[in-house]
């Protein structure tokens, strides 16, 4: 049973790595594709790093917290 769950996940790492490289040869677009994916990209990392922030935060809290 255990050589089926490795076996299983070994496919599904091969797929995945096969399926990003087959996306990753598509073109990205015009230029005002590019213009807009890269604006989105910028805005979501803006909020990502927000809430990592927010996030450690609460996290060094709940240890805290949790250790007391």
């Amino acid at each position: 049973m255990l050589w089926y769950t490795i076996a299983a996940a070994v496919l599904a790492l091969l797929t995945v790595v096969f399926l990003v490289f087959r996306i990753k040869k598509y073109p990205r677009g015009s230029d005002k594709m590019k213009e807009l994916s890269d604006s989105i990209h910028s805005g979501a990392m803006a909020f990502l790093k927000k809430e990592y922030k927010i996030l450690a935060v609460f996290v060094v809290i709940v240890a805290i917290v949790l250790g007391i």
